[in-house]
């Protein structure tokens, strides 16, 4: 009888070499390169836009991250998580070589979690991408300006400590973006079809979220779409001296949106994608 913890031990090592070899195959593509270079650009396009609306001399390294990292994270990173998930599974069905793969000595869940590790590692790097260039771009920018008077700005160390923490939250819901379209990409015959329903949905859903009202009820309360740059924004109020508590209702529904729809989402994709008939 094998010993306790051999058969995850090997899960694991199975999940690791098919992550290596589907890491190896994405960055053969173009694609992304594409979206690494579209979050990293965004940097510089908040410094440009950060200088146009601003007073001279008003400028911090504080509201200069924060635009920037809400555009990567509210434009940028949504779209190419959005097509990337959705080529994950369904590339494979399009290529014809998801039987191939699993004539390996690997499990149908050992496919899917590598296919899903890959789709958080990109998640991971296109924020990577922004928040890096963002740091070089804005590094000799202050934590106060002359404009803040005697208002108690916080510290460096404080400052990133707010912001490092407002990058884990920010980074919930777009995982949920993730989930959505993996989810996609699981029910889909070929990557056009994953592509097309999933970036569709999520354009739709946008702007469509705000103006489902039913007497208290607001969709977009209930929505994980709704609070992709939530926690940058109180980083930012908090970073510039406001009085600002993580423990609000706006968090909570980041946190439960996020949470619950993403692990809906992937538990019935593994659910369908191990009863699924590969044959049809």
């Amino acid at each position: 009888m094998p010993p306790r913890g051999f058969h995850a031990d090997a899960m694991l090592a199975r999940v690791a070499r098919l992550f290596v070899s589907e890491m190896t195959k994405v960055w053969r593509t173009k694609f992304p390169y594409l979206g690494l270079a579209a979050s990293a650009l965004m940097a510089f396009v908040a410094m440009q836009s950060v200088n146009d609306v601003g007073q001279p001399g008003s400028l911090t390294g504080a509201v200069y991250f924060t635009t920037s990292v809400n555009m990567a994270t509210t434009l940028v990173v949504p779209v190419f998580t959005i097509i990337f998930g959705a080529m994950l599974v369904a590339g494979e069905t399009t290529r014809g070589t998801l039987r191939t793969l699993l004539v390996r000595p690997v499990t149908r869940g050992d496919l899917l979690t590598a296919k899903l590790l890959t789709g958080v590692f990109y998640l991971l790097l296109l924020f990577a991408a922004n928040v890096g260039t963002a740091l070089v771009v804005g590094r000799n920018l202050p934590l106060k300006s002359p404009f803040d008077g005697n208002v108690p700005v916080p510290g460096l160390g404080e400052q990133v400590g707010v912001f490092a923490w407002a990058l884990v939250l920010s980074l919930l819901p777009q995982l949920a973006t993730l989930c959505f379209a993996f989810f996609v990409s699981v029910f889909s015959a070929n990557v056009a079809t994953a592509v097309g329903v999933a970036a569709g949905v999520w354009l739709t859903v946008q702007p469509a979220k705000e103006f489902v009202r039913f007497g208290g009820f607001e969709l977009s309360e209930w929505l994980f779409q709704s609070y992709y740059d939530e926690a940058i924004k109180i980083a930012n109020n908090k970073a510039g001296g406001m009085y600002e508590l993580w423990a609000q209702p706006d968090i909570y529904m980041l946190v439960g949106t996020s949470v619950v729809t993403g692990a809906a989402l992937i538990a019935f994709s593994y659910w369908s994608f191990l009863r699924r008939d590969l044959n049809h």
